[in-house]
């Protein structure tokens, strides 16, 4: 088969950029994904989120031991499926600050300031809220207020409001506050990528547009240095697709640098020991990751929590017809961002409230009424890498995130004082604190700094949010250029969450689908216009 573009990712960043390319006329466009269709009922149910992690539409990818957290592994969920991570995740819209997008540009990734990442985001966001002059509307990305958040999500944002943390309209246009939890969601139901960029609606009739699912990309083919094409396995049968134009690789910031790799592109010395003929000798390649860490506390209350709604025929029916009640929840239904230190230029932790006695990426459910409120590193300086185990595709690659591995400490201390800030939220308020029955995880709470360490030690695990392993920049070591071509390959891009250069002051869904939009730009697609 061949076409003129062919995307490998059908994740939040390669939906968009393979739309937009279709959109381009007579511009045939090949979408490939590992996964099976997003035909799962449960992809649909916002609150059934969780429970589609660690089964057949999740990679399951584990860490490396980590010697900062006990020698644990953590656990990584990543969509494995049309809609990849977006089809699986919280749907929570919160799109980074404009700090970290003109710190981009100021460090050599040139374009991706803050000006262009609003107009990106704009573009391509459809705010039931109205359009203002940091969001749009009328765009495939939908952005919904929840619909029935519960009664202790109110009481976290009212204790917030006792520390003098203000509740704010928009945390896009006011970051240091608190607010319930924007959500990519249509009438109570979730919108993934998929739904937004791959419907035949929005698409038109007649699309160049081919979607293929349960498709394996083994490694990008390279001929004199140009890009032709992928070799791929369909129903265990090796396939190659050809490509007249481009290779753009969406596969995400843990496929895209072991696709790289055993396409030749990446640390030499390590290429050579696994037998893989070396094309471009990159030693970034897989570097520079990085990984939002969350820490938190458990509490039981009285009441008001989604404890009991996923076993309630009555909630289940509510989903059902009217797309309201409890499993409309994103489970993350309010967020707050803070600051630990004076003299930071935007806020550095982030905290999310969870109306649900849970723990451990949920597989820990209490049986009871409770809350559970998570303090997020926003901006970590501890840096960790992901490399091939072996040349075989099926074999997972080894994730070592190094997590609270930076040299001063820094990383650990500003977790430690965010775990502080949930603490007295639970202790020291009315609105919150006199709720609270019992504190299930820790058994009771934490008496000075070095408890609050042990139990983020113990306790803290990844907010699912890894960047910057094909990093984007324009120095020597970057591996794609700011207009996101593979430095020393023609014909190949780099289109996802692996090519940010820093992690955001929020979460990486929106900036990922803003990247797919700007990649569609840059090849030369079109994108769809937001009308209003």
């Amino acid at each position: 088969m061949a076409v003129d573009h062919i995307v490998v990712g059908a994740g939040s960043a390669g939906c968009a950029v393979a739309a937009g390319l279709a959109a381009e006329p007579d511009t045939s466009v090949l979408l490939l994904e590992a996964g099976p269709p997003d035909r799962d009922p449960r992809v649909r149910i916002p609150a059934a989120a969780s429970d589609l992690w660690f089964g057949k539409l999740d990679w399951n990818y584990r860490t490396e031991p980590q010697s900062e957290l006990e020698g644990r592994r953590d656990a990584w969920p990543r969509g494995r499926l049309l809609g990849g991570s977006s089809s699986i995740n919280a749907m929570m819209h919160v799109r980074g600050m404009d700090a970290d997008y003109d710190e981009w540009a100021a460090g050599g990734a040139t374009g991706w300031d803050a000006a262009t990442m609003t107009r990106l985001f704009r573009q391509l966001e459809d705010d039931e809220r109205g359009p203002a002059e940091h969001r749009g509307v009328g765009g495939p990305l939908r952005v919904e207020h929840l619909r029935e958040p519960r009664a202790l999500t109110r009481s976290f944002l009212d204790a917030c409001g006792e520390l003098g943390i203000p509740e704010v309209e928009d945390y896009h246009a006011q970051p240091d506050g608190c607010g319930m939890t924007m959500v990519n969601q249509r009438g109570g139901r979730r919108w993934s990528a998929a739904d937004a960029f791959l419907d035949d609606q929005r698409l038109g009739t007649g699309s160049s547009l081919h979607v293929r699912t349960g498709v394996e990309v083994q490694r990008i083919a390279i001929e004199d240095g140009r890009a032709i094409g992928v070799d791929v396995l369909v129903d265990g049968q090796p396939r190659f697709a050809r490509a007249e134009r481009e290779v753009v690789v969406a596969a995400g910031t843990v496929a895209t640098p072991p696709l790289l790799q055993r396409s030749g592109i990446g640390p030499a010395d390590e290429l050579r020991s696994l037998g893989i003929e070396v094309v471009v000798d990159a030693p970034q390649v897989g570097e520079n990751l990085q990984d939002h860490v969350v820490a938190g506390m458990v509490v039981g209350t009285a009441g008001g929590s989604l404890y009991g709604a996923d076993r309630d025929p009555r909630q289940i029916a509510e989903w059902l017809r009217h797309r309201r009640g409890p499993l409309s929840s994103n489970l993350a239904e309010a967020i707050a961002f803070v600051r630990t230190r004076r003299g930071e230029v935007a806020p550095d932790i982030e905290l999310l409230a969870i109306p649900a006695a849970m723990k451990d990426h949920g597989r820990v459910r209490y049986p009871r009424h409770g809350l559970a409120i998570g303090a997020i590193l926003l901006r970590p300086r501890s840096r960790g890498r992901i490399r091939l185990a072996s040349i075989d595709p099926a074999a997972p690659p080894i994730i070592d995130p190094r997590t609270f591995t930076d040299p001063d400490g820094d990383d650990l201390d500003r977790l430690a004082e965010g775990l502080h800030t949930v603490q007295r939220l639970l202790s020291e308020t009315s609105a919150l604190g006199g709720r609270v029955e019992e504190f299930l995880d820790p058994s009771a709470p934490l008496t000075g700094r070095a408890a609050r360490v042990a139990h983020v030690r113990r306790t803290a695990q990844t907010m699912y949010h890894p960047v910057g392993t094909a990093r984007m920049g324009s120095d020597a070591d970057a591996v794609v250029d700011p207009q996101l071509r593979v430095v020393g390959v023609q014909g190949l891009r780099v289109a996802d969450a692996s090519v940010m250069p820093t992690l955001i002051r929020g979460h990486t869904n929106a900036p990922s689908v803003a990247i797919g939009v700007r990649a569609a730009e840059l090849i030369g697609g079109q994108v769809c216009a937001p009308t209003g």
